[in-house]
């Protein structure tokens, strides 16, 4: 299977929870790993879920992609969601520096964010607006279908991505540092 389908296979799954428990939290930092060649190579992938932990501030969750035969996952996201706390917060921007190799990441289209959402059943309001914030299920699709051959892929998520902002992005030597309008969104490790 190509990694565009098992994306949207493990975010369709993440929809399917009962998401009344995790109302109003966000994304907060996504990890996916795979074993690439088995993945490929499979007809179809089975996703179920793994591990919930939970403390004050956060919930854990992972998805685990099978595939008949094979006893071992290959494929896991791990999704750590920051719960909503009473206080408002404000949300402390990172100013961007100047990076290497600096490329257009992408502009995602108000219609391109509700068609994820219809897709994958992701029925959270800030992505249905008319301002939706891009989820962090297509960032992560995006970024992974950039570098097919990856075997890990983390994604730290700083502040919200919109719907027709131009995102860039950039390495630091660390990572990609993905932005706009002069401030970070996230930052994505990718191991090949």
């Amino acid at each position: 299977m190509k990694i565009y389908d098992r994306i949207m296979g493990l975010g369709t799954k993440m929809t399917d929870m009962d998401a009344s428990t995790y109302q109003g939290a966000f994304i907060g930092k996504i990890s996916y790993t795979v074993d690439r060649a088995k993945a490929e190579a499979a007809d179809s992938i089975t996703y179920e879920y793994g591990d919930v932990k939970e403390n004050a501030f956060m919930y854990i969750l992972s998805i685990l992609g099978k595939v008949e035969g094979e006893e071992t996952p290959v494929e896991k996201m791990t999704i750590t969601l920051v719960k909503a706390s009473d206080k408002e917060k404000e949300i402390k921007r990172v100013e961007k520096t100047d990076y290497e190799d600096e490329k257009p990441f992408h502009t995602f289209t108000k219609e391109e964010v509700y068609a994820f959402s219809k897709e994958t059943g992701d029925e959270n309001k800030i992505h249905l607006t008319d301002h939706p914030v891009v989820q962090g299920m297509l960032l992560l699709r995006t970024a992974a279908c950039a570098h097919e051959d990856l075997k890990r892929l983390d994604v730290k998520f700083v502040e919200p991505s919109y719907a027709e902002e131009e995102l860039m992005w950039g390495s630091n030597g660390r990572e990609l540092v993905l932005y706009a309008d002069g401030y970070v969104k996230a930052s994505f490790k990718v191991v090949k």
